[in-house]
C-alpha cells in the first residue's frame, strides 16, 4: 500500500452491471496507459482536462471492445492529488474486467481495499479523521448517516478539532521557551492563564465525548426491544412500527416463543427492532426458554420499549417492571408505553411513571410521537453539522486526551515544575492527533485502510 511511485487501477464502481461504469487509474503514468485502452472518436487524444473525450475502449487484443468516455484529472483536482483518468464504459462486469487487465499490462497495478483513499491522505487532500468519513459515506444505509458522514468528510470534526490543536501547540510552545530559558522571568507559563486554557480544552473534549452514544447508534444502528406480558400487543405493535404484517397476532396467550428480529429505518437510524416472548411465570420448557430470551435481549438492549395493556390493570410482573425502569441506567434507556389507547379506559388507566405514551397499534394513534420519542432518546437533536463522534477510535484517543489534559491541569495547580506539565500537554497533543493522522503509525493506517472497499 506504501509505495507511492506506482501507478493504480481500479474499478470505482460497484460489483455487477450497471449503465455506466468507471475505471480509475492514478498516478504519474496514468495518461499514458488511459491512451492504451482508448481511441477518441475525432483526431485529437486527451491529455487534460479540458472536457470528455467520447470515443472507444480497447480489450488488451487491440479490438474494439465498448464506447464511452475518458476524462483526465490533474493532480491539482484529483481525488488522491496525483494525475488522474477515468474510463467510464457501459458497466459489464466483463468489459470493466478486461480494461483493468489491459491497463495492469500496461504497467498499472491493482488497488488494494482504501489504496486511493490512502494516497489521497499522503498528498494532503484529506486528513484521517475525513478520510474514515469517506468509509462510513460509502457505507451510509440511510439519508441521515449519509449528511452525517458527508458533513465528517467535508472536515466538520476536523474543523472543530482545529482550534483545541492550536491552543494546545501555542501553550506546548511557551512551556518549551520556559523550560529552555528557565533564568528569563517573562518565559514563565503564567499559572492561572494556564489553567484556565488547560480546563477550556478538556471541556471541548468531554463536549464531544458526550455525543459519542448518539455517535455509535447512528454509525452502528441501534437495537430496540419490545418487552411487556402476553397480549400486551407487543406483536402488533411490533408489526405497526415495521408497517409489516412480520408477527403472527392472534388472542392465545404465548403466541411468540421466541425472539423475532427486523431491521427498521427510524427516521434515518438504523435500528434492529426485537419482539420478544411474553413475561410471565411458566412451566412448560418451551416457553420458558423464550422468556429467557426475552430477559436476555432485554439486557443487551439499546432501549426497551415496555408495553402495557390498556384494557387491563397492571400486574404484579408489570410493577416490578416499572420498579426497574425508574432505577439508572435503566431510566434513560425504557420507554413506557400504554397501548390499546383505542379502548375504553386505555387513555386514562394509571401508570406509576413520570413518562407514558399512549398508543394504539390497531389504529396507528400516537405512533409518531413514539417513533420521535425513540429517535430523541437514540441520537437527540443536534444538527447534521455539529460535529457528531461516530468512531470508536476517536473516541479512544479523545479519552486519553482528556485524562492527559487532566494531569496536566493537576500538575499546574500543584504548581509542579513546568517540564511536568509540558509532558501531559505533549501526551495530550499526541491523542489529540492520532484522530487527524498527524501523529500515527503505518500499522494504524493498515488496519483502517484495510476496511475500504476496493476503487476507493
Amino acid at each position: 500500500m506504501h509505495d507511492l511511485s506506482t501507478t493504480l487501477v481500479a474499478v470505482a464502481t460497484p460489483p455487477g452491471r450497471g449503465g455506466v461504469g468507471c475505471l480509475r487509474i492514478s498516478g504519474d503514468r496514468a495518461v499514458d496507459i488511459a491512451n492504451r485502452l482508448f481511441q477518441p472518436s475525432g483526431k485529437r487524444s486527451p491529455t487534460s482536462a479540458d472536457r470528455p473525450c467520447f470515443g472507444r475502449f480497447r480489450g488488451r487484443d487491440g479490438r474494439p471492445l465498448d464506447h464511452g468516455y475518458l476524462v483526465i484529472f490533474p493532480a491539482r483536482r484529483s481525488y488522491t492529488g496525483e494525475l488522474t483518468a477515468e474510463l467510464w464504459p457501459h458497466g459489464s462486469p466483463a468489459v470493466l474486467a478486461e480494461l483493468v487487465e489491459g491497463a495492469i499490462a500496461a504497467g498499472a497495478q491493482a488497488a488494494g481495499p482504501g489504496e486511493l483513499t490512502y494516497r489521497a491522505l499522503r498528498n494532503g487532500r484529506l486528513d484521517l479523521a475525513r478520510a474514515e468519513a469517506v468509509r462510513d459515506l460509502v457505507a451510509a444505509r440511510t439519508l441521515y448517516q449519509a449528511r452525517v458522514a458527508f458533513a465528517q468528510a467535508d472536515g466538520a470534526l476536523s474543523r472543530r478539532l482545529g482550534p483545541l490543536r492550536e491552543s494546545l501547540e501555542e501553550w506546548i510552545a511557551r512551556g518549551e521557551a520556559a523550560v529552555e530559558f528557565v533564568d528569563e522571568s517573562e518565559t514563565h507559563l503564567p499559572g492561572g492563564e494556564l489553567q484556565r486554557a488547560i480546563e477550556q480544552a478538556r471541556e471541548v473534549c468531554s463536549e464531544l465525548l458526550a455525543g459519542f452514544r448518539a455517535g455509535r447508534v447512528l454509525r452502528e444502528g441501534a437495537r430496540l426491544v419490545i418487552v411487556g406480558r402476553p397480549n400486551a400487543g407487543k406483536s402488533s405493535l411490533f408489526n405497526r412500527l415495521l408497517s409489516n404484517e412480520r408477527a403472527i397476532v392472534t388472542e392465545i396467550e404465548g403466541t411468540t416463543r421466541d425472539t423475532l428480529e427486523e431491521q427498521l429505518e427510524l427516521d434515518g437510524i438504523p435500528v434492529r427492532l426485537v419482539d420478544t416472548a411474553g413475561l410471565r411465570s411458566v412451566r412448560d420448557p418451551i416457553e420458558s426458554e423464550g422468556v429467557r430470551r426475552a430477559k436476555q435481549a432485554r439486557e443487551e438492549a439499546d432501549l426497551v420499549l415496555l408495553v402495557f395493556d390498556g384494557a387491563c390493570p397492571l400486574q404484579e410482573v408489570e410493577l416490578k417492571a416499572l420498579r426497574r425502569a425508574e432505577q439508572p441506567p435503566e431510566t434513560e434507556r425504557t420507554v413506557v408505553v400504554v397501548n390499546k389507547c383505542d379502548l375504553n379506559g386505555a387513555r386514562t388507566m394509571p401508570v406509576p411513571h413520570p413518562e407514558v405514551l399512549r398508543v394504539s397499534a390497531r389504529t396507528g394513534e400516537g405512533l409518531d410521537e413514539l417513533r420521535a420519542a425513540l429517535r430523541r432518546l437514540l441520537v437527540g437533536n443536534r444538527p447534521v453539522e455539529d460535529p457528531l463522534i461516530t468512531n470508536s477510535r476517536h473516541a479512544r484517543a479523545l479519552e486519553q486526551t482528556e485524562a492527559a489534559l487532566g494531569r496536566a491541569a493537576g500538575a499546574s495547580a500543584s504548581g509542579l515544575s513546568e517540564e511536568l506539565v509540558l509532558e501531559d500537554l505533549r501526551e495530550g497533543m499526541l491523542h489529540l492527533g492520532e484522530i487527524t493522522g498527524e501523529f500515527t503509525n503505518e500499522d494504524l493506517y493498515d488496519r483502517i485502510f484495510s476496511t475500504f472497499c476496493i476503487g476507493k
